[in-house]
């Protein structure tokens, strides 16, 4: 998969929003999607920019945790052990050679995948 669908997946599942931004609860109504919306476009965007900047040898070496460590250095605004389960789907994900199809009525994302099997 690519970076950019790996970490839109890792928001999609690992994003707590509420944890992440405890304000949200004094917002009024009509302003929260656009407030969440902007966070999480500036964090897909910050965790795009560290990956690409400096995050290859830890995508090559399945390193979730130091991946994580190396965001956080960067200033990715996230709870540490939110950004950890973050690195850690966007690790497993990373090394799918997998496209994505649709998400469904019930919230489930769901991908081609192509697999190779050794007997």
């Amino acid at each position: 998969m690519t970076i950019d669908a790996c970490i839109a997946h890792a928001i999609h599942s690992d994003l707590d929003i509420i944890e992440a931004l405890p304000e949200v609860h004094d917002l009024p109504v009509e302003d929260l999607e656009m407030y969440v919306e902007k966070y999480v476009l500036r964090i897909q965007e910050s965790l795009y920019n560290v990956i690409i900047d400096r995050g290859d040898k830890y995508i090559r070496a399945k390193d979730a945790a130091g991946l994580c460590a190396t965001c956080l250095e960067a200033g990715v605004g996230l709870p540490p052990h939110m950004l950890l389960k973050m690195c850690q789907t966007i690790m497993n994900l990373a090394q799918l050679d997998a496209k994505f199809i649709l998400d469904t009525e019930e919230g489930k994302s769901l991908y081609y995948v192509k697999l190779t099997v050794t007997v």
